[in-house]
């Protein structure tokens, strides 16, 4: 039993041995601490001098932690470089070309553009009546169009008559600008007397309140008051500048563009100006090129618009480019048919282009330009590529395939072309429109078979979605159009992560000059029946080129290509090298010091566990079993008093009242 006397570790007082040793282990640490701060604390010679490091200490750990976080959320913020580079490429992509007349209906086919657009637009039948109709020779084709007589001492509000003696130039129909003084057509008629509008003037616009009242139509009844309204600005009514009230002219293309809209797509492509009739010569690199080359689609505000190189058709072989210059890009020699103009509808003369990359919807009202007659216009263009970098930094944009295209913009369903931010918002708009309106917005397709408005299927009744029409759904749609300008609709149209833009600028030159007219009149006379009419309209004289023909010539003035790319500008690494630059400014810790640290705080929780598994162990124990022995000297007899032993303990270790040993 003599073991018994010698094993101490019956001691059940482990708590003051483990803050012993842990006290020691962290005094031993900081003796020789890689934070210079806390070495000081230790070997102070005073309280003050130890208040003195322990408050720098703090200090400059409070300073680190902040400018550690100030640099975890830089980096979470994902910041970006935008990079410029140039490059020379041997063959680059040619743009699409999107070429739209600015007038989307032609006025000899009025008749077929429905009774409403015809009141709007059209001559009073009263005037028809009085002064008689005399037939000529529509431009351009076969169609008649029917142009006022003029009576004794009167002139037809539509057309001037010319002074006597002056010679006949070519008919002027209704709204157009009567050729200038030197065309080839001859000198401007004047006006007689009676005449309300000088020549190149507007005829006016009460006319078209007589041929409302004629109609009984819902619709037409409203275009009565667009074209009262019309008629006061024209007369200088002080109603039409009140502040905050919507100017005439603008509330009269809303109504045409509300009924234009509603019209079915066959009967919009009929009425408007054809690319056959419009181009007089197409090449692109020296070679020709004909309306087969262009792809059509009708737009709300333009008509028929028609693009060349749109790439939407998988048969036609994009075009590209591999030499600068006009020779080799497009060049279009066109005629715009002002005499089909309409005046009180299209106030300028001239064609809509855009240019955009291929397999894009155009959009020519917000994003193209106007080119006018009598003119060459050069285009002179460079290649840019926009690459960003996608969520979560910045720009978070999506490179969306032509599926999912599909259920954010209508117009990707209608003309599988793929995603543009455009598109996409005006589908917004579009989707709110019939959810809240349970119409649609003519301007744009609304059908509900449209990936996009698919999920409008259990709110709005398909066959009960109409264009919207009545008063009802009109201010409903303004209060649309009044959220989405100020951003209040959940538009979720990300940017595209790859965009190509064309960027360049535009020159002109008077065309054709007058050395060349001539030549220019002889080859368009000797190629057909429908150029030799361009020529030779009424009276028997050329047309003048200021009022209908122009050129357009788009074209790379260089090969170089401009890429614009998104980069990450705070990576892991720098990260990591500003962390460990503020903690060794602060504190004076490196890598290795950091080391050191976890090593300590290993031993300590290494430490606190084996105490943790001794205790736990002890108290396993029985209870009983737990005796205390408190050794005693050594003799040559022991005697051990079995007195204070209970009962049990005595048998089973064969102990008697006395027991003594040697």
């Amino acid at each position: 039993m003599s073991s018994l006397e010698d094993q101490d570790f019956f001691k059940m007082d482990g708590k003051d041995d483990r803050q012993d040793t842990v006290e020691s282990m962290a005094l031993a640490w900081a003796s020789n601490s890689p934070v210079n701060g806390v070495q000081n604390i230790i070997r102070s010679s005073s309280r003050i001098r130890a208040i003195f490091w322990t408050l720098l200490l703090f200090g400059c750990l409070g300073i680190m932690i902040e400018q550690c976080a100030e640099v975890i959320g830089k980096y979470y913020s994902y910041p970006v470089d935008t990079k410029l580079s140039f490059t020379h490429e041997k063959k680059v992509k040619f743009p699409a070309v999107t070429i739209c007349n600015v007038n989307p209906i032609k006025k000899s086919m009025l008749a077929r553009a429905g009774t409403d657009i015809k009141a709007l637009l059209g001559p009073a039948p009263s005037e028809n009546e009085d002064a008689g109709i005399v037939g000529t020779s529509a431009p351009g084709g076969s169609a008649t169009a029917q142009v006022p007589a003029p009576s004794a001492g009167t002139a037809s509000s539509a057309t001037p008559t010319p002074s006597a003696g002056a010679p006949s130039g070519p008919s002027v129909a209704s709204g157009t600008t009567a050729p200038s003084t030197g065309a080839p057509a001859g000198p401007a008629p004047s006006a007689a007397p009676g005449t309300t509008a000088p020549p190149g003037s507007p005829p006016p616009m009460g006319r078209k309140k007589r041929a409302v009242t004629d109609t009984t139509s819902t619709t037409a009844a409203s275009a009565t008051a667009a074209s009262n309204t019309t008629n006061s600005t024209s007369s200088g009514s002080p109603r039409s500048k009140v502040p905050g009230q919507k100017n005439a002219r603008f509330q009269f293309r809303e109504q045409f563009g509300h009924l234009w809209a509603n019209l079915d797509p066959e009967t919009r492509i009929d009425v408007g100006h054809d690319l056959d009739t419009m181009i007089i010569s197409c090449t692109y690199n020296g070679q020709v090129c004909s309306a087969d080359n262009f792809t059509s689609f009708n737009n709300h505000v333009f008509g028929n618009c028609f693009t060349f190189n749109s790439g939407w058709d998988s048969t036609q072989t994009i075009a590209t480019s591999s030499q600068p210059g006009p020779l080799y890009g497009l060049s279009i020699e066109m005629y715009i048919e002002q005499d089909e103009y309409i005046g009180d509808l299209t106030e300028s003369a001239g064609v809509r282009v855009q240019i955009h990359p291929q397999n894009i919807m155009s959009f020519p009202e917000d994003q193209g330009f106007n080119i006018p007659p009598a003119f060459l216009t050069s285009i002179a263009l460079k290649r840019l590529e926009i690459t960003r970098q996608p969520h979560p930094y910045p720009s978070k944009c999506v490179n969306f395939t032509r599926e999912q295209a599909k259920e954010r913009s209508v117009f990707s369903s209608v003309y599988n072309v793929d995603y543009s931010v455009t598109s996409c918002l005006k589908s917004c708009y579009q989707y709110y429109v019939i959810k809240d309106c349970k119409c649609g917005d003519p301007s744009y397709p609304f059908e509900l078979k449209y990936e996009a408005f698919q999920n409008l299927s259990g709110s709005v009744n398909a066959t009960n979605l109409k264009p919207c029409s009545n008063e009802t759904q009109e201010e409903c749609v303004e209060d649309i159009k009044l959220q989405f300008s100020r951003d209040e609709l959940s538009c979720d149209c990300p940017l595209s992560c790859t965009d190509i833009e064309y960027k360049g600028g535009s020159s002109f030159a008077n065309w054709p000059s007058q050395q060349y007219e001539q030549s220019l009149y002889q080859t368009l006379g000797a190629e057909g029946t429908h150029l030799n009419n361009i020529i030779f309209g009424g009276g028997g004289k050329a047309a003048a080129p200021s009022e209908n023909l122009l050129k357009l010539e788009v074209y790379f003035d260089e090969l170089n290509l401009q890429k614009v790319s998104e980069f990450e500008s705070y990576d892991v690494f720098s990260l990591l090298a500003d962390l460990g630059g503020q903690v060794g400014l602060w504190v004076g810790l490196s890598v290795i010091a950091l080391f050191e640290v976890v090593e300590l705080l290993m031993d300590v929780l290494k430490l606190a566990f084996y105490k943790c598994v001794a205790i736990s162990k002890s108290k396993k124990r029985p209870h009983s079993r737990q005796i205390k022995v408190n050794p005693v000297r050594r003799a040559s007899k022991h005697i051990i008093n079995t007195s204070t032993l209970s009962d049990d303990l005595k048998k089973p270790l064969g102990y008697d009242n006395t027991y003594s040993t040697n």
